[in-house]
């Protein structure tokens, strides 16, 4: 028997992959994705355990030859699109690939009768205060959210009409290798809509060079920053439980983070202060909790988060700063 892992090449699903591979409890993991593997651990059991389809969400036929070829018995799904300024530009196709993708995977849950985990965001509960629990109402504030919470709303039908088992893990800024989000020039990340991971990387890829970056204001701005192994560590749970009580699960750290911290936790990591931030808060910052209860994960799913802040930006950097060496 087999697992599908959509999008298993990038950044939440090569580390659910590696995770999978380190259980060992999977015969075999399917990465479906248009770009190969690129996890040394991952690689490495290319052949063996792990299996690469070249292929793209939108494509049906493929879909259903993988399930069939490979004996697949459930589908973890992190496809999708994130970055949201190129969803505001091509709002068309992300939410066809958001959307559409995971209509594709509910359908193939249907016919074949899998187990699916879909990966959502804590971008379904828009602007809340200060934190959001699962049985909030979802009120996105922005069209990535509404993605998110149109699929969700669709995989409770599938679940409650069909019968599949279904799970959806509502992750929230997820940092740590395999991120990729363009961080060019402070202006260019300040500039409305932000992405706040945008900022985290320009950042750390300041921080480890050594540069100094000075970002006037925004040290107070808060978020629950979660390092992506336990990202990955808390869908494989979902992916594991059977039926759990719940259809949603929040997977975060649980704790809201301030930028004067992670600033702080890259300068130590460093030795030196090279990134120094003003107070306030940043203007065009995305609608969101400031961070997410994860009680219901804690209790149902046994998620416990393992990273802090502080060893989640020293693991990353360590591993940014190898990848600059030549």
């Amino acid at each position: 028997m087999a697992t599908i892992v959509t999008g298993g090449s990038g950044l939440v699903g090569s580390h659910v992959v590696e995770e999978l591979v380190r259980e060992g409890k999977e015969d075999k993991i399917i990465i479906y994705d248009v770009l190969p593997p690129r996890k040394p651990e991952v690689v490495a059991q290319l052949g063996k355990k792990v299996v690469y389809v070249d292929g793209n969400i939108l494509d049906v036929g493929r879909l259903v030859e993988t399930t069939k070829n490979h004996c697949v018995k459930g589908i973890i799904h992190t496809t999708g699109i994130i970055n949201y300024k190129y969803i505001i530009a091509n709002p068309t196709y992300s939410v066809m690939v958001n959307f559409n993708g995971t209509l594709n995977v509910l359908e193939l849950a249907r016919l074949y009768d899998l187990k699916i985990v879909f990966t959502s965001s804590g971008s379904v509960y828009g602007k809340v205060d200060e934190f959001a629990k699962e049985d909030f109402p979802l009120r996105p504030g922005d069209i990535y959210g509404a993605t998110k919470a149109m699929c969700e709303m669709l995989g409770e039908q599938y679940a409650s009409t069909y019968g599949i088992d279904y799970v959806s893990t509502r992750l929230y800024f997820i940092y740590g290798p395999g991120l990729s989000l363009a961080a060019k020039s402070i202006e260019d990340v300040f500039t409305p809509p932000v992405q706040p991971l945008s900022v985290l990387l320009l950042m750390v890829q300041k921080g480890i060079k050594k540069e100094k970056l000075f970002i006037e204001s925004g040290g107070d701005t808060r978020l629950d920053y979660t390092y992506v192994k336990d990202s990955a560590h808390g869908v494989v749970l979902a992916y594991h439980t059977k039926k759990p009580p719940h259809r949603a699960y929040n997977i975060s750290t649980g704790k809201a983070y301030s930028l004067s911290e992670v600033a702080a936790a890259i300068n130590k990591y460093v030795g030196q202060e090279c990134i120094i931030i003003g107070s306030g808060t940043v203007k065009g910052w995305p609608p969101r909790p400031k961070y997410l209860d994860i009680s219901l994960a804690k209790t149902e799913l046994g998620y416990v988060p393992l990273y802090g802040l502080e060893r989640g930006i020293n693991e990353f950097c360590e591993h940014a700063s190898k990848s600059l060496q030549p």
